[in-house]
């Protein structure tokens, strides 16, 4: 990743040391930061991380491609394979991955924007895009939107980077794998409100129990700025825990109605979405799925808490599309529901009650993949889900990866496959024209290796 950061050397020794450095009397100024050595732009400070590799390994990649500055942990090996005219470029910090978060919330901090910060257990991406959509109006320098899917450690320091004295809304998104996470990212992005989708199940391998997994969401108040706000829907688990801990911060709390009396109401169901029924206004929700409903109420319980008008509203509600890989209508001899970007138990029956909807009376094929991080709890919620879709009693299950199997065993004629290409090529000759096929599991088990193969399918 690179980002614009136009800082002096003087000023970023003072975040990490409070020695000043007398070595540099011209005292140089960065114009970019990089955590990529492929990446590097004429006056760019580099910032080796520790991967797969370890980045300091790619420093004298960096500084051959024109970098004239980096991080590094002090006595790294790395400084032995240096020249010695490239040592004076190195900044010394403790940690290069926390030093990161240093720097991006010293930026932030020089600038006072409207920063809604959002987590949960799935729902994120399409309530980051919602308000998006939101502050849209806005003139598009005045507005920061999370990239792709730039929320964990590396890529909030990247959105932060975006801000100018220009900025007056940023929507960052927050992910975390492993217990204080959100706790790192809040208080480095410091924000003024925050939205909680939801809690479920996601990374409970990692920690234990979905109180703890509540815990971490409801952290995403730690950084947040005096007066703020927390936005969350009535039906969260684990609500009267946030209703106690944001009171213990003398932080706010705005609950949104999704399960009970919704100030968005259901018209009419159409096949791909819902007739919605808001301020004497109907308006048309083109993509297909319930549960989905609450990322747009929690979009409306901001729009209203900022005074959002009317017209702006419901243009971001009409105007919505779906990312890539979240329930993407692909039609050819089948029609594919693509929404294999990634899978948890929450998100999988989510997408089950979307299909049903598309699909009407269409036969229906689950192709669905190994949800992963689930730890000992994977039985348990593979098998829920195989339950779900037993007592649906509509469509054949395709259960591809070996955790799949407690839940094709809950199915009468479902199929289990470890490979994907045996997979496919039963799909092929045994699965009719026109049937419908919604294809999920986890991101290491790349689904969209099958989207592709069914897509080009020509019977």
């Amino acid at each position: 990743m690179i980002a614009p950061f136009e800082y002096s050397l003087s000023t970023i020794l003072s975040l990490f040391s409070s020695k000043p450095d007398w070595e540099n009397p011209s005292n140089p100024k960065f114009q970019w930061i990089s955590t990529s050595s492929r990446e590097i732009k004429k006056n760019t400070v580099f910032v080796p991380l520790r991967g797969e590799r370890d980045g300091h390994e790619f420093i004298l990649d960096a500084l051959k491609n024109g970098a004239t500055g980096f991080l590094c942990e002090p006595n790294h090996p790395i400084l032995k394979d240096l020249p010695i005219t490239e040592h004076k470029k190195a900044i010394f910090v403790k940690d290069t991955l926390q030093a990161l978060g240093t720097l991006a919330n010293y930026h932030r901090n020089r600038f006072s924007p409207v920063l809604i910060a959002i987590t949960g257990s799935s729902g994120k991406t399409t309530t980051k895009d919602l308000l998006g959509g939101l502050f849209g109006f806005l003139n598009p320098k005045s507005l920061v939107v999370t990239e792709k899917n730039y929320n964990n450690e590396i890529g909030v320091p990247f959105t932060l980077f975006r801000i100018t004295e220009n900025t007056r809304v940023v929507i960052c998104e927050m992910g975390m794998n492993h217990r204080g996470e959100i706790k790192k990212l809040s208080h480095i992005a410091e924000p003024t409100h925050a939205l909680i989708t939801n809690i479920g199940s996601a990374h409970i391998e990692n920690l234990k129990s979905r109180k703890n997994i509540a815990e971490e969401k409801i952290d995403i108040i730690s950084g947040l700025r005096t007066g703020g706000v927390l936005f969350v829907p009535d039906d969260l688990e684990f609500l009267e825990r946030a209703k106690v801990r944001t009171k213990q911060s003398k932080r706010n709390l705005v609950i949104w109605k999704h399960s009970k009396q919704p100030e968005l109401k259901v018209n009419s169901v159409k096949k791909n979405g819902f007739i919605l029924s808001w301020n004497n206004e109907l308006i048309p929700w083109n993509i297909p799925g319930q549960k989905l409903l609450s990322n747009v109420r929690g979009m409306l319980a901001v729009g209203n808490y900022f005074a959002i008008p009317k017209n702006h509203i419901l243009k971001t509600i009409t105007s919505y599309k779906s990312p890539n890989k979240r329930l993407n209508i692909l039609k050819g001899y089948y029609t594919i529901i693509d929404d294999c970007y990634n899978a948890n138990p929450e998100s999988m029956s989510s997408s089950i009650d979307a299909c049903l909807q598309f699909a009407e009376k269409k036969e229906i094929v689950w192709v669905l993949g190994t949800m992963k991080e689930l730890g000992t709890f994977s039985k348990y919620y593979h098998e829920k889900i195989g339950k779900e879709l037993n007592q649906i009693g509509k469509g054949i299950l395709l259960g591809l990866g070996e955790e799949t199997l407690p839940m094709v065993k809950q199915v009468r004629g479902s199929k289990h496959f470890l490979e994907k290409n045996a997979l496919i090529h039963y799909i092929k000759r045994e699965i009719p024209k026109q049937s419908v096929i919604l294809v999920k599991g986890s991101r290491s088990m790349k689904m969209e290796e099958i989207v592709s193969e069914l897509q080009t399918f020509k019977g």
